[in-house]
């Protein structure tokens, strides 16, 4: 089973794109995943975000802090993801 680890930082603040209604409009400045069927870490940014969501979408389990509300919005700007 292929846990998956992540967390998303974005570009702009909610106050630059006009609050938490807009939040698909923050823009991906970076994740980190951690795999544990790889055991390694892996860097993302806005320029690789489709390995991103394929990682994301590959794994068994995803694991972050708000990952529903918060990193899976900021990142179907970009392609759809699975809840």
């Amino acid at each position: 089973m292929n846990t998956l680890f992540f967390d998303v930082e974005t570009q702009r603040t909610f106050d630059e794109v006009g609050g938490r209604q807009n939040i698909r409009k923050l823009g991906l400045a970076a994740a980190v995943t951690y795999s544990t069927t790889a055991g390694a870490f892996c860097h993302y940014t806005e320029a690789d975000v489709t390995g991103l969501l394929a990682e994301i979408e590959a794994a068994d389990l995803v694991v972050g802090c708000n990952v529903l509300s918060f990193d899976y919005e900021v990142l179907r700007a970009y392609g759809p993801l699975s809840p």
